[in-house]
């Protein structure tokens, strides 16, 4: 699909690993202890990154990402990463720059969207890493997840227009495993079964990008 369709759809209105054992519905309670501490880099995050300014009001969407890599719990080592929030392994927030800017980090659905990065050189489902000697074979942590979670819920709150939830690999042509079977079914579905978020429905992609691969959908049980 077009990325006139995002626009569209913006106008119309049982994992082995104890990464997804988070709980499974979010609440301002729970999520406390991650978005009630979210590390503000904005001021000294690479700010050559951000465009123009946009209306909150206009944001439809979370892009989930993933990085590739991972530079331990240190907020700072992440500061020059290009997204509005990192997700680190132990599940601090990092917000580099703030919602309102954009940013070209998710290609075609960059314009009405804000972009989540999770620490990580995470499998693709062939169970395989991209050079894994060089960039780590990490699983998502619960912490991880959990976090990504609020951090939705939180952007619910923040967002009157939040309505999808979006993979990179949807409009990034080489990011096929982008953001990879375990953050997708432990952020993505989640999102989708209890925030009634959207992904745009099997086929959904923009111009270069890549639809959800099915397996991404059922990796999980939730």
């Amino acid at each position: 699909m077009k990325t006139s369709h995002l626009v569209s759809l913006a106008l119309s209105g049982t994992l082995a690993t104890a990464a997804f054992l988070a709980p499974r519905v979010a609440s301002a309670d729970s999520c406390s202890k991650y978005t009630g501490h979210i590390v503000d880099q904005t001021s000294i995050s690479k700010q050559s990154y951000r465009g123009k300014k946009r209306d909150v009001s206009s944001l439809t969407a979370a892009v989930l990402h993933q990085m590739g890599l991972a530079r331990g719990n240190d907020a700072k080592r992440y500061r020059n990463v290009k997204a509005h929030f990192v997700v680190m392994p132990n599940g601090t927030i990092v917000q580099n720059h703030p919602i309102e800017y954009y940013l070209p980090a998710s290609n075609g659905i960059s314009a009405l969207s804000v972009a989540i990065e999770f620490a990580g050189n995470f499998k693709s489902v062939r169970g395989q890493w991209f050079k894994g000697d060089k960039y780590g074979r990490d699983t998502p942590s619960s912490e991880q997840i959990e976090s990504g979670r609020c951090l939705l819920f939180h952007l619910r709150a923040t967002m009157p227009g939040f309505r999808h939830v979006l993979a990179h690999r949807q409009s990034g042509a080489q990011r096929q495993n982008d953001p990879g079977p375990e953050i997708w079914c432990g952020v993505g579905e989640w999102a989708k079964k209890y925030m009634s978020l959207d992904d745009g429905g099997p086929g959904f992609k923009v111009t270069g990008g890549h639809e959800i691969d099915p397996k991404w959908r059922s990796w999980c049980s939730l």
